[in-house]
């Protein structure tokens, strides 16, 4: 546990003074609809913003935090501990980069998402693991949000894998129910000669108020076509509270998953602490 905890400062520190750099540039919050205060009240006179567009626009941002196709430029630090494997006598630790940025090109809303684990302790090699990148173009609908794009995937060079290249398509959906509600799908599929995986996501966010949210977090069902069958059929849920530290807003989730499939060596139950400094576009 003394590496695992060495390892989170080592990796959060470096990235989270980078960041909040780059967060500077950014308002804090993004007042939305007219007559709406300007993004900088809540920071600069906290005391003369009402109180209820504050929590407006923390309901906002925990809104967006907890949507993948949102365009919110966030960078997340996951904190995924592992207390059981199926099959196996053995706990781990894997902590996650996940820096989200949304773009425009090709005169359409893009993100870019990558997400770079290292691995601390558990079962396998410990270190770099495979990075996964992502970049969706998002489509305003009727109904709500439409995104597809590329996801790839290069494994470490230790991986026993012959394939280090993998790649395919991602497609997303987000339709809200209520200014509460939003509901939806995000699916990941990775293709090469050894390799062909689907990863289905499922988006149901509850937004509570003040910045707190209940949702389904990052559960992954996933299928493995050269295997034939589910390897990951995780239960779970997410709390989360959007709140400012130091005027920078941040959000905080908690998530423990059961994984109902017994594939042995794959995660049984497993405890996920994010925290993500968010950084609206003005």
């Amino acid at each position: 546990m003394r590496n695992s905890a060495r390892w989170c400062v080592t990796f959060a520190l470096p990235l989270l003074v980078v960041a909040t750099a780059a967060a500077q540039t950014q308002t804090t919050f993004e007042p939305k609809g007219p007559g709406a205060a300007p993004a900088t009240a809540a920071v600069v006179a906290p005391a003369q913003a009402p109180a209820a567009a504050t929590a407006s626009n923390a309901d906002d941002l925990s809104s967006q935090a907890t949507d993948p196709t949102a365009s919110l430029m966030s960078f997340n630090l996951i904190n995924n501990f592992t207390t059981s494997y199926h099959g196996l006598d053995d706990s781990g630790y894997t902590f996650k980069f996940q820096p989200v940025v949304p773009f425009r090109a090709w005169r359409a809303s893009n993100i870019l998402r990558v997400v770079v684990p290292y691995q601390t302790s558990g079962p396998g090699e410990e270190g770099l693991k495979s990075v996964t990148i992502f970049d969706l173009v998002v489509l305003p609908q009727k109904w709500g949000r439409l995104a597809f794009g590329p996801v790839m995937s290069l494994s470490e060079s230790t991986s026993p894998v012959p394939s280090k290249f993998a790649i395919g398509p991602a497609v997303g959906v987000m339709r809200p129910i209520s200014k509460k509600l939003n509901v939806g799908l995000f699916t990941q599929n990775l293709f090469a000669a050894h390799v062909g995986l689907t990863q289905i996501q499922p988006i149901v966010a509850y937004q509570l108020g003040n910045g707190w949210a209940l949702s389904a977090g990052d559960l992954q069902f996933t299928y493995d076509w050269k295997g034939g069958g589910w390897v990951s059929v995780p239960i779970g849920v997410q709390i989360g509270k959007v709140r400012p530290i130091a005027r920078q807003p941040m959000r905080f989730a908690l998530n423990p998953q059961w994984n109902l499939r017994d594939v042995t060596g794959a995660p049984k139950v497993q405890l996920t602490f994010t925290v993500t400094l968010l950084a609206p576009v003005r």
